[in-house]
């Protein structure tokens, strides 16, 4: 599994409002990003988002080799995940959907890749349910727009590896996000339904970054 210092290319797969958002984050930290999404014009909706996004990361600073340049748009997924080092998925809150998309993303990335999802509403544990790699996937839940908000729930599911768990928390320090960190995954929309859950059900660790 690469380590955090080796992470360089990142497959934002699902280039809505949180995927591109993810994608403008990602290109402003100085990574090579690499984008997929099948609906029409997601292309240019995409680049329209990182365009407009640009401003508020510029004003916020940008990390060395940070530039717009380094964004790819591959309509074929298998493509765009074939060199990824973190996966970062934003498809629709579907569990049949979300199961057959990490199913195939795992047979089309490299073994050491991160696969994360941006979900809120479906565990860890059924969206990994049918890969074969399991122990790499992870929730990276962030708080819309993840470009701006620096906030993100990491959960693993049953099988996630405790590496996993721990390479993506790295990971995320090393993006200046702020960590919410669950045992296990429920439903919430907010920072205070996450806290007030999991304090009275789960484990919890906060790890800020100032």
């Amino acid at each position: 599994m690469a380590t955090n210092a080796e992470v360089k290319n990142i497959t934002i797969v699902g280039t809505g409002v949180i995927g591109a958002s993810w994608a403008a984050y990602y290109l402003s930290r100085g990574f090579n990003v690499i984008a997929t999404d099948p609906a029409p014009n997601a292309e240019a909706n995409l680049r329209k988002y990182v365009d407009e996004a640009w401003t508020t990361l510029s004003k916020n600073g940008l990390s060395s080799g940070a530039s717009r340049d380094r964004l790819t748009f591959e309509p074929k997924m298998a493509l765009a995940l074939a060199k990824a080092d973190f996966v970062q998925e934003n498809a629709p809150e579907r569990p049949d959907f979300k199961i057959k998309l990490f199913a195939e993303m795992d047979d089309a990335t490299p073994p050491g890749s991160i696969l994360a999802s941006s979900s809120s509403g479906i565990t860890m544990d059924v969206i990994q349910s049918q890969c074969k790699r399991p122990e790499r996937c992870v929730i990276g839940h962030p708080f819309n727009p993840p470009h701006v908000i620096p906030l993100v729930e990491v959960v693993g599911g049953a099988k996630t590896s405790p590496e996993t768990i721990e390479k993506t928390m790295a990971f995320m320090r090393r993006l200046e996000r702020s960590l919410f960190v669950c045992t296990r995954h429920f439903q919430a929309t907010s920072p205070t339904g996450y806290r007030r859950r999991c304090t009275r059900k789960f484990s919890i660790s906060f790890n800020r970054v100032c």
